[in-house]
């Protein structure tokens, strides 16, 4: 099994993942993988310039403390004895409160000199959106309506409009011809909204803040299910350590036809799309889908063993819809495994010392990870 890297990484794959940042908060997961040559090259701006919120920076430190090969091998061998039935049959007959929700997916500035950084602000932000006329940011209610504007005022006086532009239309909407907006009616002063009016697409709400534009997407929670007391368990980390080794070797992956996928994938990652092949310290998976959406989970290991879990849609893997599984880490003591079962439940293990946390996410009808609480 390969724990480090035994060849130098081509320049398009370096290109793809050159950087993750992990960030807990709120029990929520954040995950931020870096796209395209400037971070590469080592750009210092790039990082704070444009970003998927599901990460913040470490703590800078530049040296890697290398875990010893013996001690990687003594936690595989402690994640491979994990209970994962007995987890989700205590999580699989609680009950849970789910509620649909805003969530910051990716955020820029676009400024290039904003004087301080707004992103917990955004992060933060509680949203809600009533039948698109009544807005509510951080409890202060807003009247707006939904209409539609010329693109020529973005055009002149938008600094984000050409970032907005390519991120929406990675996403397949375009805003070139016309720009959808929710307009402010209720004051004249501007409320986290730019030219008093916030771009809106109906699944997606940008905001401005500080020299920054935050996106944010529609995330549906309520009535997509919980886990099911009968679901089986589909595969772990421990399994993707015996396939890395060698192909189809773990029973899982036997008995559900989970092999290497080996083809290019396009990557989304906010206003970039780039491509990644398998292979060169990033190796996938393909799991079997789970409401129409394949499931496919990449093992990094060019530093820290981490693992990224996505969902295929649209002939891609996007960077704002990403499970990252840090399994060893250079910073902390943290050590994480995961397991996935076949109602589209996920569970991320967490072990600090004695202490030990489950997060629990499933995925929805549109192929979105939540985190159920």
């Amino acid at each position: 099994m390969a724990t480090g890297i035994s060849e130098p990484i081509d320049m398009p794959d370096r290109n793809i993942i050159q950087q993750l940042k992990r960030h807990d908060s709120m029990k929520k997961r954040m995950v931020y993988i870096l796209v395209g040559f400037l971070f590469l090259a080592g750009c210092p701006q790039a990082n704070a310039d444009s970003a998927s919120p599901k990460a913040v920076q470490r703590n800078g430190k530049e040296e890697f403390l290398l875990q010893e090969k013996g001690d990687k091998k003594e936690q595989r061998n402690d994640n491979a004895t994990t209970n994962w039935d007995a987890i989700h049959a205590k999580y699989a007959a609680m009950k849970y409160k789910t509620e649909d929700s805003w969530e910051l997916v990716w955020y820029k500035d676009y400024t290039g000199n904003s004087d301080s950084s707004p992103i917990d602000e955004l992060k933060s932000m509680k949203i809600k959106l009533f039948g698109d006329s009544i807005l509510y940011l951080n409890g202060k209610k807003l009247k707006v309506c939904r209409t539609v504007r010329d693109p020529f005022m973005y055009q002149r006086d938008a600094l984000y409009y050409p970032s907005l532009t390519k991120y929406f239309a990675n996403l397949g909407i375009n805003i070139t011809k016309s720009v959808p907006v929710l307009l402010l009616q209720s004051t004249m002063k501007d409320v986290y909204s730019d030219m008093l009016e916030y771009i809106y697409t109906g699944k997606y709400l940008a905001l401005y803040c500080k020299g920054y534009v935050g996106v944010y997407k529609y995330i549906r929670r309520k009535d997509q299910g919980q886990p099911s007391p009968t679901a089986h368990l589909v595969y772990t980390d421990a399994d993707l350590y015996k396939d890395i080794d060698k192909e189809m070797s773990s029973k899982h992956a036997q008995q559900y036809n989970i092999r290497a996928y080996k083809r290019k994938l396009k990557v989304v990652a906010g206003d970039r799309i780039e491509e990644i092949q398998n292979g060169k310290g990033f190796d996938f998976v393909k799991l079997p889908s789970y409401k129409g959406f394949p499931i496919l989970v990449c093992f990094n290991y060019n530093a820290d063993d981490e693992f990224l879990i996505f969902t295929y849609r649209n002939n891609s893997i996007s960077i704002d819809n990403c499970i990252e599984v840090l399994a060893f880490s250079s910073y902390n003591n943290e050590k994480e495994s995961f397991a996935i079962y076949s109602d589209g439940t996920i569970y991320v293990k967490t072990v600090d010392g004695k202490k030990a946390h489950i997060t629990v996410y499933r995925i929805n009808d549109e192929g979105d990870f939540y985190e159920l609480n």
